[in-house]
């Protein structure tokens, strides 16, 4: 028996708490342990995922967020906080997170940036995952770099993610690392860059973990053509993982393109979900469609997940 954490940040009108649902709920048919984490937009799930929790899955919400949008309710169970994502990361084998780039190995991308929750949402997982005594290496990318910048911004809930940032390094023992090439585009001086935060030529290269996973599972929500995650699968296959490529959501459009574009061997580690080519009336690959267990499965098999 193993133990999967989903982690959902995103709220209303996605797909993400349809998929954490499934794949909860598979986890548990398989004889495995769940626990869902809501941060973020994914707050306002807290109620509509009680019948997982009646079935046995631990589900947590952080009240924090969920404040800040209106609908705490003081007294309901799962109340808690990024400290419990801490918890729970410490308790699980895998851990697969969407509206999030993260991976239970302590790999955590940025990708917007001061102004916008989204990326003070990726540096607080990342705190929470200090939690699990795991080395955590952060990537700050696209407008993400604006964290590497020394401006006090306090646009969301008067705080500062600034200062969150460097705590996180100085405080927690993280590293910070944004891409020279990075900055360059979004025209900051790497002169300039926090004291906290590392200017290199290859940001993913450099947040990578010591001892790199012998498989690492891509799971594409929306373009594969994202210059990231292109690099990211190309550099974890050049390293030697074994690299396996997943669509869900909108993803399985880039997927099926891309697997039209590989031969017979990359072909093979190309899946889709099955389900949500049906939900879009696509016809599912001969021999490459999974279903929420498989897709569980492939998530307890990998040692880090990353969803793009």
């Amino acid at each position: 028996m193993a133990s999967l954490l989903l982690c959902l940040f995103t709220g209303p009108r996605t797909e993400g708490v349809h998929t954490v649902t499934q794949l909860a709920r598979a986890a548990l048919d398989a004889g495995h342990q769940a626990s869902v984490f809501l941060g973020g937009d994914g707050t306002a799930h807290a109620e509509s995922l009680q019948p997982l929790r009646a079935g046995g899955v631990r589900v947590v919400s952080c009240s924090a967020d969920a404040a800040a949008r209106g609908w705490d309710r003081p007294g309901t169970p799962g109340r808690g906080s990024f400290v419990d994502l801490g918890s729970m990361a410490s308790d699980c084998d895998a851990m697969l997170c969407i509206g999030c780039t993260a991976s239970l190995d302590g790999r955590v991308v940025v990708r917007h940036g001061p102004a916008d929750e989204r990326g003070w949402l990726a540096l607080r997982t990342a705190t929470a995952l200090t939690l699990t005594g795991r080395s955590v290496r952060v990537m700050l990318d696209g407008p993400g770099a604006g964290f590497a910048t020394p401006l006090d911004v306090r646009a969301w809930l008067g705080a500062d993610p600034g200062a969150d940032l460097d705590g996180l390094v100085g405080d927690a023992g993280a590293t910070v690392y944004v891409g020279a090439a990075t900055l360059a585009t979004h025209g900051i001086d790497a002169t300039l860059a926090r004291g906290s935060v590392s200017v290199v030529d290859d940001a993913w290269k450099a947040t990578a973990p010591e001892t790199a996973a012998q498989r690492v599972l891509h799971v594409a929500t929306d373009e594969l053509t994202d210059a990231l995650a292109v690099h990211a699968i190309a550099a974890d296959a050049h390293d030697g993982a074994e690299v396996s490529t997943l669509g869900l959501h909108d993803g399985v459009y880039e997927t099926s393109v891309l697997a039209r574009s590989l031969g017979e061997q990359g072909l093979a580690h190309v899946r889709v979900g099955a389900e949500d080519c049906r939900r879009r009336g696509l016809a599912i690959p001969a021999g490459r469609g999974d279903e929420y267990p498989a897709i569980v499965e492939a998530v307890l098999s990998a040692g880090a997940t990353y969803v793009w």
